[in-house]
């Protein structure tokens, strides 16, 4: 019993010290970036890039091991920090996103989101099919490595896209909401190409149930997410607000009503980044939420997630 408490504490003393670490490498590097008029987010992702196994684990490797061991449990805790942060980050993008400007421009945004995975998305693939074999992992799958290569070309960061464009004041233009909304679309494409590959590999055939899941799963989603789901978000909203009497009740019924669009997204085979950045759009549009409130989550979600879901995405940017 004594041992398994003092690993516990151990555990969570290591915890902390990788949240104050990215907290304070992010934030100090981020204000630097904005100094010379580069967005924050470099700065936290140069933080990440410094603590990890290429800078940190070269120069004093049992200090970095010792900081951020490589064990599996103790990984899980900062990685749940770092995931819900993303979450947040697309529900605060999604908060901004104003769907005029969208409907207005919705064919340019998918002309784009296509010219964008289709162009990289035909050259890994033609690179898969002319590689030597030797250079394939498996040369009788060789449909399964290009398509995999097309697909990983063609992916797009949406955490990245979202976190520049707020960051360079675009999210209020029509151009920064035409990136974010292309982005999603790409992020939400290319999960469903991945299933078809997932199901190549897995099966040697497409998976048709998982694909077909995936399609009408997200079309499902999106339909009633924008006509019964935007009426139940503003209702539990203002249900909250008027009836609650505990401290930012509407805060928390932002935040359940993103995690279970995100699980939802999650269970259709999607990324759960559509269902917090759907759960934002909705949010965004109730009547009855003041600046206040979007101030408190901002601060938040700036303050705590961001730096260390950056933080730790920077780790992994160039590996040992």
């Amino acid at each position: 019993m004594v041992g398994a408490a003092s690993q516990a504490g151990s555990s969570e003393a290591v915890f902390l010290c990788q949240i104050v670490l990215l907290l304070v490498s992010g934030r100090l590097l981020g204000e630097a970036m904005l100094r010379i008029g580069q967005p924050a987010v470099i700065g936290q992702l140069i933080s990440g890039i410094l603590l990890g196994p290429s800078i940190l684990g070269e120069l004093w490797p049992q200090l970095q091991h010792a900081i951020f061991p490589p064990g599996r449990e103790q990984k899980a805790m900062i990685e749940a920090v770092s995931q819900l942060g993303i979450l947040m980050l697309l529900l605060l993008t999604g908060m901004e996103i104003d769907l005029s400007v969208v409907r207005k421009s919705r064919g340019i945004a998918l002309s784009v989101s296509f010219t964008g995975i289709a162009v990289p998305f035909v050259c890994g693939f033609v690179l898969g099919e002319v590689l030597p074999e030797t250079m394939l992992p498996h040369p009788e799958q060789r449909l399964i490595t290009s398509l995999f290569l097309g697909t990983a070309l063609s992916v797009s960061s949406v955490k990245i896209v979202a976190m520049i464009v707020r960051e360079m004041d675009f999210m209020r233009r029509t151009v920064g909401q035409l990136s974010v909304t292309s982005a999603i679309i790409d992020d939400t494409t290319c999960w469903i190409i991945m299933a078809v590959t997932f199901g190549l590999a897995l099966h040697g055939r497409i998976d048709l149930v998982s694909l077909t899941q995936s399609i009408l799963g997200t079309a499902l989603f999106l339909v009633v997410s924008f006509t019964i789901g935007r009426r139940l978000v503003f209702f539990l909203i203002r249900w909250a607000n008027d009836t609650l009497l505990s401290e930012v009740p509407v805060i928390t019924t932002i935040l359940v009503v993103m995690g279970i669009m995100a699980l939802i997204t999650d269970a259709i085979g999607v990324h759960t980044v559509l269902g917090a950045f759907v759960a934002g759009i909705l949010v965004g549009q109730s009547p009855i939420l003041t600046r206040h409130i979007d101030e408190q989550l901002r601060g938040l979600i700036t303050a705590l997630f961001i730096p260390v879901f950056f933080g730790i995405a920077g780790r992994a940017q160039i590996p040992s």
